[in-house]
């Protein structure tokens, strides 16, 4: 596939993402509670926390600005690169986060709404899962070099 119908592939793919992720929020919070079967769950959960860490320090914006300007810097060094794994890894990561973030600059928390009972820790969104898709790809890419 030719570099530009990738780049066409990744935008409207992380496009598709950011808006299932958007509208599922919004789904949520005018359905908080609704059930798929016995397993999963679609509940509203506010999150306050980042990762178990109280979320009020001025520190933790400003790591999440540093990570994110360094994150930023290494997807324009891929696409430079036309590595289109690395870029697709880069920018899963800083679309997920970008969504959570906002999450927590307009509500005070991220909205978390998937609940799985047979997983200890598991309730997430779809942003989580760009995050964990992204760091994926790039654990894999780097074990293939």
């Amino acid at each position: 596939m030719k570099h530009e119908n990738k780049i066409r592939f990744l935008i409207f793919f992380n496009l598709s993402l950011i808006i299932l992720d958007r509208l599922s929020k919004w789904f949520v919070l005018n359905h908080p509670n609704f059930y798929l079967g016995d397993l999963i769950e679609l509940k509203l959960f506010k999150n306050p926390n980042l990762y178990f860490i109280s979320f009020n320090s001025n520190l933790l914006y400003f790591l999440i600005g540093a990570v994110l300007l360094l994150l930023l810097f290494l997807f324009f060094r891929s696409w430079q690169k036309k590595d289109f794994l690395l870029t697709t890894g880069f920018s899963l990561i800083i679309l997920g986060g970008l969504s959570n973030f906002f999450d927590r600059i307009f509500f005070g928390y991220v909205i978390d709404w998937i609940k799985i009972f047979i997983l200890p820790i598991s309730i997430f969104n779809i942003a989580d899962l760009m995050i964990i898709g992204g760091i994926t790809i790039l654990i894999v890419k780097c074990f293939k070099k």
